[in-house]
């Protein structure tokens, strides 16, 4: 049995971490293979500590505040690197109420980096 593949394993901790069993509910039950699950439930898991890290709150997240995420994280990772690759877990949030839609006509680039 491979670990590293299996969603109970992975810990969300920070603002999002109350949504984490519900996520991985709806993640298996849309037919997600466990591969696949953990590797959103880990991209959840770091969206999570970024928030933490800035002091955000699920209803903080708006466009400007998940490109700056997806920003941040492709400088440190090569998988899910896009907001396509956050939907799933937008939606979910979205659905419950949680977090923000984008705001299409406010949406700005990040600052870019020196």
């Amino acid at each position: 049995r491979n670990l590293v593949a299996d969603p109970l394993r992975v810990q969300i901790s920070g603002p999002l971490s109350a949504f984490a069993d519900g996520y991985r509910e709806e993640l298996l039950a849309r037919g997600y293979r466990a591969d696949g699950a953990t590797k959103q439930l880990q991209l959840m898991a770091h969206l999570s500590r970024w928030m933490r890290a800035r002091g955000l709150e699920p209803v903080a997240l708006g466009g400007w505040e998940i490109e700056r995420f997806v920003a941040e994280r492709r400088s440190s990772h090569r998988d899910l690197v896009s907001v396509s690759a956050l939907e799933p877990l937008l939606g979910y949030l979205r659905g419950l109420g949680s977090c923000r839609r984008p705001d299409r006509a406010r949406r700005r680039r990040p600052p870019a980096s020196c």
